[in-house]
Protein backbone atom coordinates (compact mmCIF):
# COMPACT_ATOMS: atom_id res chain seq x y z
CA UNK A 1 0.00 0.00 0.00
CA UNK A 2 2.97 2.14 0.67
CA UNK A 3 4.11 1.58 -2.74
CA UNK A 4 1.10 2.64 -4.26
CA UNK A 5 1.08 5.90 -2.36
CA UNK A 6 4.75 6.60 -3.27
CA UNK A 7 3.49 6.05 -7.09
CA UNK A 8 0.75 8.21 -6.89
CA UNK A 9 2.46 11.15 -5.09
CA UNK A 10 5.13 11.13 -7.89
CA UNK A 11 2.96 10.60 -10.79
CA UNK A 12 1.25 13.99 -9.20
CA UNK A 13 4.54 16.06 -8.93
CA UNK A 14 5.57 15.01 -12.68
CA UNK A 15 2.17 16.18 -13.83
CA UNK A 16 2.26 19.79 -11.65
CA UNK A 17 5.95 20.49 -12.62
CA UNK A 18 5.21 19.37 -16.72
CA UNK A 19 2.20 21.47 -16.07
CA UNK A 20 3.61 24.11 -14.61
CA UNK A 21 6.60 24.39 -17.07
CA UNK A 22 3.88 24.32 -20.22
CA UNK A 23 2.35 27.22 -18.81
CA UNK A 24 6.03 29.08 -18.25
CA UNK A 25 6.95 28.11 -21.72
CA UNK A 26 4.18 28.13 -23.80
CA UNK A 27 0.96 29.84 -25.12
CA UNK A 28 -1.36 26.87 -23.94
CA UNK A 29 -3.74 27.57 -21.41
CA UNK A 30 -6.50 25.72 -19.64
CA UNK A 31 -7.90 22.24 -20.29
CA UNK A 32 -5.71 22.18 -23.62
CA UNK A 33 -2.64 22.60 -21.17
CA UNK A 34 -3.71 20.06 -19.22
CA UNK A 35 -4.58 17.53 -21.85
CA UNK A 36 -0.96 17.99 -23.03
CA UNK A 37 0.96 17.85 -19.70
CA UNK A 38 -1.30 14.48 -19.00
CA UNK A 39 0.26 13.07 -21.98
CA UNK A 40 3.65 14.33 -21.52
CA UNK A 41 4.05 13.55 -17.72
CA UNK A 42 2.30 9.91 -18.80
CA UNK A 43 5.28 9.42 -21.46
CA UNK A 44 7.75 10.62 -18.73
CA UNK A 45 6.46 8.63 -15.90
CA UNK A 46 6.50 5.45 -17.83
CA UNK A 47 10.51 6.18 -18.27
CA UNK A 48 11.47 7.45 -15.12
CA UNK A 49 9.01 5.89 -12.17
CA UNK A 50 9.86 1.85 -13.66
CA UNK A 51 10.92 1.00 -10.11
CA UNK A 52 8.25 2.74 -8.63
CA UNK A 53 5.35 1.55 -10.61
CA UNK A 54 6.45 -2.21 -10.02
CA UNK A 55 6.51 -1.62 -6.25
CA UNK A 56 3.10 -0.37 -6.76
CA UNK A 57 1.76 -3.52 -8.78
CA UNK A 58 3.76 -5.93 -6.34
CA UNK A 59 1.27 -4.43 -3.29
CA UNK A 60 -1.46 -4.38 -4.80
CA UNK A 61 -1.80 -7.76 -6.38
CA UNK A 62 -0.42 -8.81 -2.38
CA UNK A 63 -3.89 -6.85 -1.43
CA UNK A 64 -5.84 -8.63 -4.55
CA UNK A 65 -4.13 -11.72 -3.45
CA UNK A 66 -5.55 -11.97 0.20
CA UNK A 67 -9.15 -11.06 -0.96
CA UNK A 68 -9.06 -13.79 -3.11
CA UNK A 69 -7.78 -16.12 -0.44
CA UNK A 70 -10.24 -14.77 2.36
CA UNK A 71 -13.12 -15.76 -0.74
CA UNK A 72 -11.78 -19.22 -1.48
CA UNK A 73 -11.56 -19.94 2.03
CA UNK A 74 -15.07 -18.74 2.76
CA UNK A 75 -16.53 -20.80 -0.34
CA UNK A 76 -14.44 -23.67 0.73
CA UNK A 77 -16.51 -23.65 4.23
CA UNK A 78 -19.86 -22.93 2.72
CA UNK A 79 -19.62 -26.00 0.52
CA UNK A 80 -18.46 -27.95 3.09
CA UNK A 81 -21.46 -26.93 5.88
CA UNK A 82 -23.73 -26.89 2.74
CA UNK A 83 -22.56 -30.41 2.15
CA UNK A 84 -23.16 -31.47 5.98
CA UNK A 85 -26.99 -30.42 5.51
CA UNK A 86 -27.41 -32.59 2.77
CA UNK A 87 -26.14 -35.30 4.24
CA UNK A 88 -28.12 -34.78 7.31
CA UNK A 89 -31.17 -34.21 5.34
CA UNK A 90 -30.77 -37.98 3.54
CA UNK A 91 -29.43 -36.31 0.17
CA UNK A 92 -26.86 -37.30 -1.89
CA UNK A 93 -23.23 -35.45 -1.33
CA UNK A 94 -23.76 -33.58 -4.14
CA UNK A 95 -26.71 -32.09 -3.25
CA UNK A 96 -28.64 -33.89 -6.14
CA UNK A 97 -31.81 -35.46 -4.93
CA UNK A 98 -32.23 -39.05 -5.73
CA UNK A 99 -33.65 -40.08 -9.51
CA UNK A 100 -36.36 -42.06 -8.00
CA UNK A 101 -37.46 -39.77 -6.03
CA UNK A 102 -38.13 -37.59 -8.84
CA UNK A 103 -39.26 -40.61 -11.13
CA UNK A 104 -36.75 -39.87 -14.11
CA UNK A 105 -33.27 -40.38 -14.41
CA UNK A 106 -30.85 -37.29 -14.66
CA UNK A 107 -30.80 -38.03 -18.35
CA UNK A 108 -34.62 -38.11 -19.36
CA UNK A 109 -34.92 -35.02 -17.07
CA UNK A 110 -31.62 -33.03 -19.21
CA UNK A 111 -33.68 -34.37 -22.85
CA UNK A 112 -36.98 -32.88 -21.58
CA UNK A 113 -36.93 -29.72 -23.21
CA UNK A 114 -39.05 -26.73 -21.27
CA UNK A 115 -42.40 -26.03 -22.30
CA UNK A 116 -42.85 -29.98 -23.69
CA UNK A 117 -46.17 -31.04 -23.40
CA UNK A 118 -47.83 -27.89 -22.07
CA UNK A 119 -50.87 -27.06 -23.79
CA UNK A 120 -50.70 -23.75 -25.93
CA UNK A 121 -53.40 -22.32 -24.67
CA UNK A 122 -57.07 -21.50 -26.31
CA UNK A 123 -57.13 -18.36 -28.98
CA UNK A 124 -57.85 -14.49 -28.06
CA UNK A 125 -59.72 -11.94 -29.60
CA UNK A 126 -58.18 -11.84 -33.17
CA UNK A 127 -55.87 -14.80 -33.28
CA UNK A 128 -56.17 -17.08 -36.11
CA UNK A 129 -54.98 -20.62 -36.23
CA UNK A 130 -52.00 -20.97 -38.59
CA UNK A 131 -51.90 -23.01 -41.17
CA UNK A 132 -49.55 -25.49 -43.22
CA UNK A 133 -48.85 -24.25 -46.30
CA UNK A 134 -46.08 -26.15 -47.77
CA UNK A 135 -46.13 -26.71 -51.67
Amino acid sequence: MRGLAIYTGLRLAVLAAVWILLQLVTPMRGLFALAAALVISGVISFVLLNRSRDSASTGLSRIFGGINERIERSRAAEDHLDAEDHLDAGESPSGAEAPAALGQTDAEAEEKAVGQGEDSGALENGDQVATDRTP
